[in-house]
């Protein structure tokens, strides 16, 4: 019983412990930091080409075959 109430005291302390005074608030608009990295120039517009293959293996019990989704980038 107190192994039990001793771990619950620890969890307790260690739950307080962790919790601090600082604030989660957003960078201001006018910092450099939001102005130098847009979402825009960090994406690049890149084609993707997909097709199925079907793909045979051997295995023990004959040759099994499945289809598959394969995609590529097209620059």
């Amino acid at each position: 019983m107190r192994m039990i109430a001793l771990s619950a005291l620890v969890a307790l302390g260690l739950g307080f412990a962790a919790t601090t005074g600082a604030s989660a608030a957003p960078a201001a608009p006018a910092s450099g930091l939001s102005q130098g990295l847009n979402a825009s120039s960090l994406l690049q517009d890149v084609a993707v080409r997909c097709r199925n293959v079907r793909v045979c293996r051997p295995t023990p019990y004959g040759r099994r075959c499945r289809w598959e989704r394969v995609c590529r980038r097209v620059w």
